[in-house]
Formats: C-alpha cells, sequence, structure tokens
C-alpha cells in the first residue's frame, strides 16, 4: 500500500492537483473540501487501478459525497459521535483513510494550529479501529512555511509517534 500512496502523492504534485483546487475556489465559490475531494478523488481512483486492477474502485474506494461501496462498515461512534468518516477510504485490499486538509485562503486558524487538527483528526481513525493506516494530505498555502518547525526535535518525535503507534502519517503539500 505504500507504493500506491507514493504514486497517489507522485500524481497529485505532479499535476498542481491543490493548486488547481484554489482557483476553481475563486472561480467557483464552491468550498476547498468538495472541490478537493472530487479533484483527489478522481486521481485515487486512477490510481487505484492502475495499482489493483482486480479490483472495482466502485466497491472499494469511498469518497465523501458520493455515496457509499457495497462493502462499506459504519465506522463506530466514537465518543458518540456518528463516526470517523475520512474524506476518502481504501477499503481493499487493506482499509487505509485519507484526510485532505488545509491552511490558508478561507481558513483564520493559524497553519500549525491546522496541522496539529488534522493529525489528530486522522489517528482518531486507527485508534477507532475503522482504518488500519491513515494519511493527511495537508495543503499549506498559508504563506507561511511549516518545514522549519517540522525539523525541530520535539515535532519530529511527535510525528514518529503518530506514525509508529497510530499508523498516521502526514504529507505536506
Amino acid at each position: 500500500m505504500d507504493k500506491f500512496v507514493q504514486e497517489l502523492v507522485a500524481s497529485i504534485r505532479k499535476n498542481d492537483v491543490f493548486g488547481s483546487v484554489l482557483k476553481e475556489c475563486m472561480r467557483s465559490k464552491e468550498t476547498w473540501d468538495k472541490i478537493a475531494r472530487r479533484k483527489v478523488g478522481g486521481i485515487v481512483k486512477r490510481v487505484f487501478s492502475d495499482y489493483f486492477p482486480h479490483l472495482n474502485p466502485a466497491d472499494s474506494v469511498y469518497i465523501e459525497g458520493e455515496g457509499t461501496p457495497k462493502g462499506w462498515k459504519k465506522p463506530y461512534d466514537l465518543f458518540g459521535s456518528r463516526g470517523v468518516y475520512p474524506d476518502i477510504g481504501i477499503l481493499r485490499p487493506e482499509r487505509v483513510s485519507i484526510e485532505l486538509d488545509h491552511s490558508g485562503w478561507g481558513r483564520t486558524e493559524k497553519h500549525g494550529s491546522r496541522f496539529k487538527m488534522a493529525l489528530a483528526k486522522a489517528s482518531f481513525g486507527y485508534l477507532s479501529g475503522d482504518w488500519e493506516y491513515c494519511y493527511v494530505f495537508f495543503h499549506n498555502h498559508s504563506g507561511r512555511s511549516l518545514k522549519e518547525y517540522l525539523n525541530r526535535e520535539k515535532e519530529k518525535t511527535i510525528i514518529e509517534i503518530y506514525e509508529k503507534q497510530f499508523h498516521t502519517k502526514i504529507i505536506l503539500f
């Protein structure tokens, strides 16, 4: 599944998907979340079909707003919520959750706060038992870099804990 995610990330970067999300947001006034799910979801389905030609994306890939596939299992109602629903979910061959989040245009929170919330939210997918691996594709278009903070010792330790103990990884765009 790592190679699938690596190819997915490479395709998103190569096609500047998040840049096109912002352009469409400004043009259409539709929300970042809806546009990002639609654009990234299309790439997920394409890359999924390339990597797993024996599996039907219609039965194996969930994209919020497009309905639930046949193999969908209602998420556990963690802390009484309606469950941890990802933006995109891969149901097979492994259960992988993909959260899409951003900081910048249309957001009032600081970029570091959004980053922390996205990482924590995604980890609940693993902790609930619904997902084997969780990824956050985080688009920072705030104009302020997060990279200098990600190289500090405490932040490196926290990210390592999330990756090893909570099977949750954040990928910065």
